[in-house]
């Protein structure tokens, strides 16, 4: 029988809170899911896009997180194929020995046996890629295998490269996409159920003793309804902190997020270069870095740098910039690529757990549900997280505030599939257009305008960003013109969530963040 209890209330709306929500609700747990923002606004939209075991986490021990990751990305492939597809991924090595022992200290933990040189010769990497490979399992993906030198001399690697290896991974092209899939899911369980099921984006929840209340940040004048949750949970990722201290919760500090900025870039010698493979190299540094061919483009990153201000406001600064064209043209000399190349860029803020002292690189990549004493409630705080671990993150997660509400675990979401049926191939730049088709049923040949109707009227869009940058995916789109704005403005207009009055200063303004946080000039209409 449905259970109409009081909700357990998600604060964030990205794609582990939407994930914690399916579950709960497979569980018979009424949910309200709020945001401050657009779901999926924060660090979902911004990471490299990969569903991946976390190779390199092996150098650092992590072997349980490989393993648990390795298993998520065949879930994924299997589950939501419309989302995630399987990508090769070409590791190209400077030296037969190098890192070897280094390597092995680190899985061992014994940091006297560490190298200061963060380089990684063939052996090293044979060994991880073997060691993934068995982690795996039998898996649809295949194991690793060393290129011959005529498969992968004409790519034009840096002459410093003597061996290349190839292994695959998984790659999520929108995750925005996804986590709007996921809420589509709680709906459908809710409706099915008979269960509360809420999102509420652009609220600000206010804390009055045992009962929340919420302001809307986009109608100040619209009435707030109270709500005493049966649990809390804070899912705001690398804003953790700062929710608790907004609502009076005491709390050790618990994020110390590092920062990642990314390249997109349509250089033609590039493309053809990737083709559909991609690269994961050291470059001049040592450092790791992706060159991924992504949406009809190419996808450079990452940084990792500490960042202690506003995640909101991470933007990839031009010395990060500078760093990540030098890294991309110590790998591929022939392309040279130059800032001019660069379409765009973005950057975001990992909800890494703070470690005081630590390299960036050594900071623990698992995630936790951290439990809060003293409040009128349940109150959780989920630490860590990234795209490949979200549902087995949700499935954990779950299992605790089941216990805690004295209640069993009924169900988990390991084989719920996001899309029925066979997906059709799907050609470099058309993937928003299918999901937005599967998930609202608008012709997936409409135009702009019908598309932004859909999303508005479906998928709880409210402002031209929400469906520029995380429903149509225009924000990628390098013909992206003012034309596109006003159709989406005027879609804005139709639905009431605009006045046509304030269309011009609304184009005007959307204009200025494209150029700001992604450095992306609009075309003339």
């Amino acid at each position: 029988m449905a259970d109409h209890s009081t909700p357990v209330l998600i604060l964030g709306a990205g794609i582990n809170g939407a994930a914690l929500a399916r579950e709960l609700l497979l569980n018979q747990v009424p949910v309200v899911l709020v945001d401050h923002s657009d779901f999926a606004s924060g660090t979902t939209s911004w990471s490299t896009r990969l569903i991946h075991g976390g190779l390199r986490y092996l150098e650092h021990g992590e072997t349980s997180l490989v393993y648990e990751s390795l298993a998520e990305r065949e879930r994924f492939l299997a589950n939501s194929p419309e989302h995630v597809s399987p990508l090769e991924l070409m590791i190209p090595v400077k030296s037969q020995f190098a890192g070897l022992v280094s390597s092995a200290s680190g899985f061992f933990n014994l940091p006297f046996f560490q190298s200061g040189s963060p380089s990684r010769g063939s052996w090293a990497i044979r060994s991880g890629l073997t060691m993934y490979d068995w982690l795996a399992g039998s898996q649809r993906l295949g194991s690793h295998r060393r290129l011959a030198s005529a498969e992968w001399k004409p790519i034009g690697f840096d002459p410093s490269f003597m061996d290349v290896f190839s292994y695959f991974d998984g790659q999520i092209e929108f995750p925005e996409l996804y986590t709007a899939n996921l809420i589509h899911d709680c709906e459908q369980i809710a409706a099915e159920s008979g269960l509360r099921f809420t999102l509420r984006t652009y609220r600000k929840p206010i804390l009055h003793g045992k009962y929340f209340e919420f302001e809307n940040l986009l109608d100040r004048d619209s009435p707030t309804d109270p709500i005493q949750p049966a649990a809390l949970v804070n899912a705001s990722g690398p804003a953790g902190d700062e929710t608790l201290t907004a609502l009076g919760i005491a709390s050790e500090r618990l994020f110390g997020g590092t920062r990642g900025s990314h390249l997109i870039s349509h250089k033609p010698v590039l493309l053809e270069t990737l083709g559909k493979r991609g690269i994961y190299a050291e470059a001049y540094d040592g450092r790791p870095v992706f060159i991924l061919p992504w949406n009809g483009g190419a996808l450079i990153g990452t940084t990792d740098l500490r960042h202690d201000g506003d995640p909101e406001l991470a933007i990839a600064s031009e010395e990060e910039i500078d760093y990540l064209l030098r890294c991309v043209n110590s790998v591929l000399p022939e392309v040279g690529l130059a800032r001019e190349d660069i379409t765009q860029h973005y950057s975001g803020v990992r909800p890494l757990p703070f470690v005081p002292a630590e390299s960036t690189a050594s900071i623990p990549r698992g995630h936790w549900l951290h439990e809060h004493d003293g409040t009128p409630w349940p109150c959780f705080t989920i630490v860590g997280g990234k795209l490949t671990t979200c549902r087995s993150l949700a499935q954990h997660s779950a299992k605790i505030i089941l216990e805690k509400l004295n209640r069993s675990v009924i169900a988990n979401s390991q084989s719920r599939k996001t899309y029925e049926g066979d997906v059709p191939n799907i050609s470099p730049g058309t993937r928003a257009s299918f999901i937005m088709h599967s998930l609202t049923g608008v012709d997936i040949a409409a135009g702009t305008q019908a598309m932004a109707a859909a999303a508005i009227d479906k998928l709880h869009a409210k402002t031209m960003a929400d469906i520029i940058e995380r429903r149509l995916m225009l924000v990628f789109d390098p013909t992206l013109s003012l034309s596109h704005l006003d159709q989406v403005a005027e879609a804005l207009i139709a639905a009431g969530k605009l006045s046509a009055e304030a269309k011009s200063e609304t184009i005007a303004s959307y204009t200025q963040r494209l150029q700001s946080r992604f450095g992306k000039q609009v075309l003339p209409a």
